[in-house]
């Protein structure tokens, strides 16, 4: 089905805050949710296989508490997963071309604009890379993740 809600998802605050924004969405269009979590791990040393499975059994694990609480927002929305292996960016971006996603909606931290855009924000980036509707949901004040 084309149409889907992305949300890129990581567990953290600011994805947490999202996520209960794009259920929302997601319901008052019914439409489905699409819990994007993109990992590529550092290719410098080390056996990257075993990397690899890792971080993807901690994404499986983060993905499947996104999508009870997201059950837990609104029960009716549909909620899929999708673990990318890619960079976070990417991974979200790609995902949303290939469910012709009515939006995608990210997670912002408290940084600032000038941290993230340094630090290669994921927010950063699908913001000004996208060519869909972005919906940035902005970490509580009181985060500390």
């Amino acid at each position: 089905m084309a149409g889907e809600i992305v949300l890129g998802y990581d567990g953290q605050v600011a994805s947490r805050a999202a996520l209960r924004s794009a259920v929302t969405v997601a319901g008052a269009f019914s439409r489905p949710l699409v819990l994007v979590f993109g990992f590529e791990p550092n290719p410098l040393g080390g056996e990257v296989r075993d990397l690899r499975h890792a971080v993807r059994e901690v994404g499986e694990k983060i993905t499947a508490e996104g999508v009870q609480d997201a059950k837990a927002v609104n029960p009716a929305v549909d909620v899929v997963v999708e673990l990318v292996d890619d960079r976070p960016a990417e991974a979200i971006l790609r995902a949303a071309d290939e469910h012709d996603a009515f939006a995608i909606v990210v997670g912002a931290t408290n940084r600032g604009p000038f941290t993230g855009a340094l630090l290669g924000s994921v927010t950063y980036q699908i913001v000004h890379r996208s060519t869909r509707p972005v919906l940035v949901v902005p970490a509580p004040d009181d985060a500390t993740d």
